[in-house]
């Protein structure tokens, strides 16, 4: 990162975000992995200061989603592409047997910054590489995916105590550049004016008024998003909230009212990060319980230090060349 930042007038350590030169997974920049015709688990984990993922592999194969983050989903998702934010876990199972070919390229097309950046190049569309046996070895593989996994409590409106609105909006420059983010008009050191309580239910409706997709993060909270609406007469509403910073006085009603986006299959359940669309109202039922049972948690979530929710896109300067990172379980 360059040190002085991009602002270095205004506060010469702050960057928005970072894209490294180099994919690098488990420690390794662009690896490889011998496997056997047989399916793998693997827990992927977007480590990134800003880099979205979009995965495919260049075989074809599909991949069989059966978690996110830190939950199951309802069954297996089966999909031939994966968009993971930072932060963003995935939890999919690939099966080697049925390839056609003998190696295979994790690939990536996401652009930097998502969804409307810079197109990938060759370094940092490869991610890592696939040796696959040409014939089984060992014992058959006799592991089945189940048809179904976990229901955990539904996400609905229905039985919230609140509803918050949560704005997040980009200053810039006089030429253009990134200045500092902030939500709701206020800055991270301010006070706190959330206030939830243990074993509650709120309905978040978090708006992006920056030109980047976000992944916002609840720490200790789990959240899944169930709408997300276009916001129409953006730029409107945007002069509205840089004067009020009240999305209710600005009339949001009126300007969530656009086409809906859809939320893919392999997100549809209790998340640690959701992405927020730029130009969308993403509605997101918050549960401060356990969501296994719905029980309040077993110790006061309210005491001192509390607890913060943020963009887990990295806004710091770390003086050294960061790679984008992915690390694989399996």
């Amino acid at each position: 990162m360059n040190f002085t930042g991009n602002n270095p007038s205004i506060h010469p350590q702050w960057q928005p975000e970072y894209f490294g030169d180099a994919i690098v997974v488990n420690g390794k920049a662009w690896p490889y992995l011998s496997v056997q015709r047989r399916k793998y688990r693997f827990r992927i984990i977007n480590a990134s200061n800003a880099r979205y993922f979009r995965f495919s592999l260049s075989n074809g194969l599909p991949f069989v989603q059966v978690a996110s983050d830190s939950s199951y989903l309802p069954s297996p998702v089966h999909t031939q592409t994966i968009l993971l934010a930072p932060s963003e876990i995935a939890d999919v199972i690939v099966d080697f047997s049925t390839s056609t070919t003998n190696e295979a390229i994790l690939k990536n097309d996401a652009p930097y910054p998502y969804p409307t950046g810079l197109p990938v190049d060759q370094l940092n569309g490869n991610v890592m590489k696939f040796i696959i046996a040409p014939k089984r070895a060992g014992p058959p593989d006799r592991s089945t995916v189940p048809a179904s996994l976990v229901n955990y409590l539904p996400a609905t409106t229905e039985g919230a105590v609140q509803k918050r609105y949560i704005v997040m909006y980009e200053y810039t420059s006089n030429a253009g550049t990134p200045t500092h983010l902030y939500i709701n008009g206020k800055r991270l050191e301010d006070p706190a004016t959330e206030t939830p309580k243990s074993g509650s239910t709120e309905v978040w409706e978090v708006i992006n008024l920056t030109g980047d997709n976000h992944p916002l993060h609840l720490h200790l909270a789990s959240f899944q998003a169930v709408k997300a609406q276009e916001l129409v007469n953006l730029d409107v509403f945007k002069a509205c909230m840089t004067t009020k910073n009240d999305a209710v006085a600005c009339n949001v009603a009126n300007h969530a009212t656009g086409k809906l986006a859809d939320i893919p299959a392999y997100e549809r359940t209790w998340k640690n990060s959701v992405k927020i669309d730029p130009g969308y109202q993403t509605t997101v039922v918050v549960k401060f319980n356990l969501v296994d049972t719905g029980a309040p948690y077993p110790f006061d979530a309210t005491a001192e230090p509390g607890f913060v929710y943020h963009c887990h896109v990295s806004l710091s300067v770390i003086f050294e060349q960061i790679p984008d990172r992915l690390t694989f379980y399996f």
